[in-house]
């Protein structure tokens, strides 16, 4: 009998039909007698797989359990196998076979179906998913195994899956995928991450290419910006029927918790799109020049924007989309203007004023080097992409907000608002938070380490975070004559 898919009405059940399974709706198994194929996430680390996962699990017909590396089973069993059978093996030792023997692909299917239909009947759902770090690479191999299987393919753009990475392997990385990648660019965490990123990305993508009719593509961005609509689209291209407030409900203690995932996961109780744009924190200059180009030919194909020099200076939008592939947006780029956005811009301002009426002078004479240039200091709310921006003149003593008029800006010093917080409260040095980009030094041309390091010296020496100032004040203090009384 030709392989296919028995039309169903609600209510229907498979009581009596071949197979003798009861309880299934006819929608869910196939012609043959067996239950519709599965559903593989591909993804890699750092991108939402979590989140995804939590929200195809909600649904009442899909089950979605922790990562189980059913893909790579499926490639070791491969080779098992067929090296059994005597057939050709892969080029690459440890890779599936180009065409796994008939003999193979059923006994593999058999196996898998029997676990993952005992998950199934125990969960009480329809449909299994899978979501597994690297799954893009057996693309071929599932699709021998299982040939009306789906594939749900998840991107986040490179640089805030970088910053990810960062932030989740504080002391070196390790886990998700990333440890081969660390050993290839010792020293440079940013640059093995944005290899990551490249190599499971173009996995990705690739798969979508070979195989259109079995993909749907979703990025993290749409989803934490929208998941109600984004789920419904993924509910919908898998045959499933709607399941409103899902996005609520994937946060229940249904989920399981066993198993790889997202260690900040069970600490949310909502999705929100507040790491969006945060890898614009992410120094670009760590990544080559050739790798950084073939970031960029797929960030466009995938509708982001590229990583170019201007890469985390201020003006540019927060969000990595590009404005004309965002639901809603103006087709224009760009922030959205205003301190009275950004929070904490109020204090900020009465801060800069304040220590430039009342150390412009001296930290003019003290730095004269590079005093007499203008520069621009920057708090950038992430969510939302809003700045406030003040040119700061020590030579004329005047903060004045920026209008974008001013071409006589040299440098800027751009921070989230809750990082100029910290300064201003001696929480944070000022060289600490440029050490871990929390603070960015932009340049509008060509500049040295040196004068980097003296303009950053000079700020703190403006903002009263150094002991120039009391050092001086010392010294003045012991020249000065000594008075009648004294001995």
């Amino acid at each position: 009998m030709a392989r296919g898919r028995v039309a169903w009405k609600s209510g229907q059940v498979r009581e009596g039909m071949t197979g003798g399974v009861t309880g299934v709706l006819a929608a869910d198994v196939t012609a043959e007698g067996g239950r519709r194929d599965p559903v593989f996430v591909l993804c890699m680390g750092r991108s939402g797989s979590t989140l995804l996962r939590f929200l195809l699990d909600a649904h009442p017909d899909l089950a979605c359990p922790p990562e189980t590396s059913m893909p790579a089973l499926c490639s070791q069993l491969a080779v098992v196998w067929s090296l059994i059978e005597g057939a050709p093996l892969s080029a690459e030792r440890g890779d599936a076979p180009p065409r796994v023997p008939d003999a193979a692909v059923k006994g593999i299917r058999r196996m898998l179906d029997e676990m993952t239909g005992s998950y199934l009947d125990r969960r009480g759902k329809r449909r299994f998913c899978d979501k597994s770090l690297g799954s893009a690479r057996s693309a071929d191999l599932l699709t021998q195994i299982y040939p009306e299987a789906r594939f749900v393919c998840l991107y986040r753009h490179p640089m805030d899956m970088i910053r990810s990475g960062l932030e989740a392997c504080p002391f070196g990385l390790n886990g998700y995928g990333f440890d081969q990648y660390i050993a290839g660019s010792p020293g440079n965490a940013v640059l093995a991450l944005a290899r990551y990123w490249l190599d499971n990305a173009a996995a990705i993508a690739a798969v979508e290419e070979a195989h259109p009719e079995l993909c749907h593509r979703v990025r993290y961005e749409d989803l934490v910006d929208d998941p109600e609509s984004v789920m419904q689209g993924v509910y919908a291209f898998l045959g499933v029927g709607p399941a409103p407030g899902a996005a609520q409900a994937c946060f229940s203690g249904e989920r399981e918790r066993f198993g790889p995932a997202d260690h900040k996961i069970w600490a949310t109780s909502s999705v929100s799109g507040d790491s969006v744009g945060r890898g614009e924190s992410v120094p670009a200059g760590m990544i080559p020049p050739p790798i950084t180009d073939a970031i960029n030919e797929l960030t466009g194909k995938l509708g982001y924007l590229p990583v170019d020099p201007e890469w985390g200076s201020p003006g540019r939008p927060a969000d990595p989309r590009d404005p004309a592939t965002i639901k809603g947006a103006s087709p224009s780029p760009g922030t959205l203007p205003g301190a009275a956005l950004v929070p904490g811009s109020g204090a900020l301002e009465r801060w800069l004023r304040s220590r430039v009426d009342s150390a412009g002078e001296q930290v003019a004479r003290r730095w004269e080097s590079c005093a007499a240039g203008k520069f621009l200091v920057v708090s950038r709310a992430v969510t939302g992409g809003s700045e406030a921006q003040w040119v700061v003149d020590i030579t004329a003593r005047t903060v004045t907000p920026d209008d974008g008029e001013d071409e006589d800006v040299a440098w800027s010093m751009l921070a989230g608002p809750e990082t100029w917080q910290a300064v201003q409260a001696g929480r944070v040095n000022l060289m600490t938070a440029l050490r871990r980009s929390d603070l960015r030094y932009c340049a509008t041309g060509e500049d040295s380490p040196v004068a980097t390091q003296t303009r950053v010296a000079m700020l703190a020496d403006l903002l009263g975070l150094s002991s120039w100032e009391r050092a001086e004040a010392v010294s003045e203090d012991a020249t000065a004559p000594a008075t009648a009384g004294a001995r």
